[in-house]
């Protein structure tokens, strides 16, 4: 598999995390996870992420706070990283700021099923 390869799930609630890191490696994804602004910072550092999937209601510091971080710190190298937040939100103006901050995709997590995940991804090639 070719392109985005290699995914980072920063989701605090374990059965959804889980179920997105299982549907993706089935398909051959090379997946890291976090539940965490730490461990995401972190996971970034170390995995180097082609995609990440990013929820917006984390512990601590926000998803949309992790985003901004991570579009302009230079040290998580992520101006080309695939960065698509995740949220049970469906409010508009959340949305647009994620879009605003860098944001590629925005998922309803109620809206899509595991399954539907390698497609999304495979979506978001230049």
């Amino acid at each position: 598999m070719d392109g985005l390869r290699k995914i980072l799930i920063v989701e605090d609630d374990v059965m959804i995390r889980d179920m997105y890191r299982i549907a993706l490696v089935d398909k051959d994804y090379v997946v890291e996870i976090a539940d965490d602004g730490d461990s995401a910072y972190q996971k970034v550092k170390e995995f180097h992420p082609d995609c990440i999937l990013l929820d917006i209601m984390l512990p601590g510091v926000s998803g949309l706070e992790i985003l901004k971080e991570l579009r302009t710190n230079m040290v998580y190298n992520c101006s080309k990283t695939k960065i698509v937040m995740l949220t049970n939100l469906a409010q508009r103006n959340v949305t647009e700021n994620a879009i605003a901050n860098g944001a590629d995709a925005f998922i309803i997590k109620v809206d899509i099923l595991p399954k539907d995940l390698p497609t999304i991804i495979q979506s978001l090639k230049d």
